[in-house]
């Protein structure tokens, strides 16, 4: 279970790390277009698309350390007031549709990747395909449904171990 969590707590801090330089890249691509537009009336033609990937990559990226650390707004604030069998079926129904979101986000990006790796984007002088953007939402998909899955079998466990414990004591 350690393991698991420090394995867990390392992948987010990689990934917020992602998201904090696609951050950067974002933000030195549009003063760099503001000045060479404004001051040398020039432009620099791929700053929209590199704008838009960066972007994609920081707000996916962004996603693994904010559900890392329950930090996605969720119905927690309902989660937290119930108490008993209530919660135990509110926490398991959440960590369930959690489960299924980073699922159907790992199959969105296999349904769409035959169209989107054929594609490539027109600014650029290498042929960058456009899965490149979407690549961050099969990884946080993948986190997701990994630190789910991993939620729900340690609720089972601890589901079970807790009525065997109340047997135990009768």
């Amino acid at each position: 279970m350690n393991l698991y969590k420090k394995i867990t707590d390392v992948i987010a801090k990689i990934a917020a790390a992602i998201s904090m330089l696609a951050v950067l890249v974002m933000v030195f691509f549009i003063v760099s277009e503001l000045i060479r537009r404004n001051i040398f009336n020039s432009s620099f033609r791929p700053t929209v698309e590199i704008c838009g990937i960066s972007f994609l990559w920081m707000a996916f990226m962004g996603i693994i350390p904010l559900y890392n650390t329950n930090g996605l707004m969720r119905l927690d604030f309902l989660i937290t007031r119930t108490k008993g069998p209530v919660y135990e079926i509110l926490y398991l129904l959440n960590k369930i549709v959690s489960l299924g979101l980073g699922v159907i986000m790992v199959v969105a990006y296999n349904a769409q990747y035959p169209y989107v790796s054929t594609r490539f984007f027109s600014t650029f002088a290498a042929k960058v395909p456009y899965s490149l953007q979407y690549f961050p939402m099969a990884v946080a998909g993948c986190f997701i449904a990994a630190k789910a899955l991993w939620e729900v079998v340690d609720w089972v466990l601890r589901v079970i171990f807790k009525k065997q414990r109340e047997e135990d004591k009768k």
